[in-house]
């Protein structure tokens, strides 16, 4: 099997601790869930890195997809000599986890999945090539001013500036390349026909005010159609619920992963 880039990793908690793995989105880094992190890594041995193009991981392979992304968290497990872990993910990094649910069963004990879908709709997939060519035409530093407009109110933004910079600051730290990348895969993603054939414990999060990533109907209808699945919806939270509701996301991450 092809060795593919390593990605950029940091490892906290008891070594005999069970596994949790986050997996950050597009245009964030090793950061994005580091309060959730620390919370956990006093029981658990707690996995978060960088993806390919982002933070201080390498440049993606060529023709990089979905599924090749998935191959590098279950080869990064491999070199740590995880053989088990839970998944955590919001945006992409919740779809990516789902997937890896339904691909590799026997290595994912539990999924916390927040604000995604299986498959982007059409329109959303209008919405990503934009992006993709304001990335190649503006540069990411403009493209990252207007994502973190996006993901968070300007009265959250006022009240909250280090996160609003924290934000910006990850999105600032992605290549073109990588971003590209991670934008391709996403828009070419669907285990829509699949989802209902996940097994592994799994608990849906949407945010009350995403209307973009992981809308609460379509997330309803996720719920509706798994079995193993259930949802919880934040209330006041948009797309980026981690940090507009960081103690609701603690309550719900412990409530869930505890065995």
């Amino acid at each position: 099997m092809t060795t593919l880039p390593p990605f950029h990793h940091v490892l906290t908690g008891p070594a005999d601790a069970p596994c949790v793995t986050f997996i950050p989105g597009i245009g964030n880094d090793v950061g994005f869930w580091a309060e959730q992190a620390e919370g956990l890594a006093t029981h658990y041995r707690v996995l978060r890195f960088d993806p390919w193009g982002h933070g201080a991981s390498p440049q993606p392979p060529e023709d990089c997809s979905f599924a090749t992304i998935a191959k590098g968290v279950v080869q990064l497990w491999d070199q740590l000599g995880i053989e088990r872990s839970a998944l955590v993910g919001l945006g992409f990094g919740g779809s990516l986890a789902l997937a890896l649910g339904l691909e590799h069963e026997e290595r994912v004990s539990r999924i916390v999945a927040f604000c995604c879908r299986p498959r982007q709709p059409d329109d959303r997939r209008q919405f990503w090539r934009a992006r993709s060519e304001a990335a190649e035409r503006d540069g990411i530093e403009a493209l990252a001013d207007i994502t973190v407009d996006r993901w968070l109110s300007p009265d959250f933004r006022a009240g909250h500036p280090q996160v609003d910079s924290l934000l910006r600051r990850m999105m600032k730290g992605t290549s073109l390349q990588g971003y590209q990348a991670y934008v391709r895969a996403f828009i070419e993603m669907d285990f829509s026909e699949r989802f209902a054939q996940l097994r592994v414990p799994t608990l849906l999060v949407a945010g009350e005010h995403d209307h973009g990533g992981g809308p609460v109907p379509d997330m309803q209808a996720m719920a509706a159609q798994c079995p193993a699945a259930t949802l919880r919806v934040i209330a006041g939270a948009g797309h980026i619920c981690n940090y507009e509701a960081p103690a609701e996301v603690e309550r719900l991450l412990n409530d869930f992963l505890r065995p």
